[in-house]
């Protein structure tokens, strides 16, 4: 047995999913007071601090539920719901949007630092996590990320381009 193989195993997607929440809040660090005047600026003269401030402590409050239902029913239809519904959109997906809007509008968009630093390494992490500890195939991972981007797109038409 060698170092690699010892340290392969050291972390579960049990344990590590509760960086989640960790991360989310690191990320909702960077990004407020300027975010929203980003948004404003680049997305849609109404999109306000009460909107952003709504949103988000629904989605830090949403990653402490889901991290403490994925850990107490690790199946695979709660992993695929995790991934779909709430980790995909609003961590995996969120840092494509902000580095995407930080190029288009070729300005600092507020996030996209914790988008590549945190959000990305840690997508990675407990997506392969999840798929070695036998939580969710690879296959039905990528159908879970293909929903997240549907979901995620709709969210941030919505909320923060107002576009319908």
């Amino acid at each position: 047995m060698n170092l690699s193989d010892v340290t392969a195993h050291a972390i579960s997607f049990d344990h590590a999913v509760v960086l989640f929440p960790v991360a989310q809040a690191l990320h909702v660090w960077e990004e407020w007071p300027g975010f929203p005047r980003w948004a404003r600026r680049f997305a849609c003269s109404r999109y306000s601090d009460r909107e952003y401030v709504i949103t988000h402590v629904a989605a830090v409050s949403s990653a402490v539920l889901a991290v403490l239902l994925v850990r107490a029913l690790p199946t695979p239809v709660v992993t695929f719901g995790f991934f779909a519904l709430i980790f995909g959109p609003g961590v995996s997906w969120n840092a494509m949007f902000h580095t995407g809007a930080a190029l288009r509008s070729r300005t600092y968009c507020p996030g996209v630092v914790t988008g590549l630093l945190v959000y990305v390494p840690l997508s990675v992490v407990l997506a392969v996590l999840a798929v070695r500890d036998g939580l969710i195939g690879g296959p039905t991972l990528g159908a879970a990320y293909a929903l997240a981007l549907v979901f995620h797109t709709v969210e941030v038409g919505h909320n923060v381009f107002k576009r319908w």
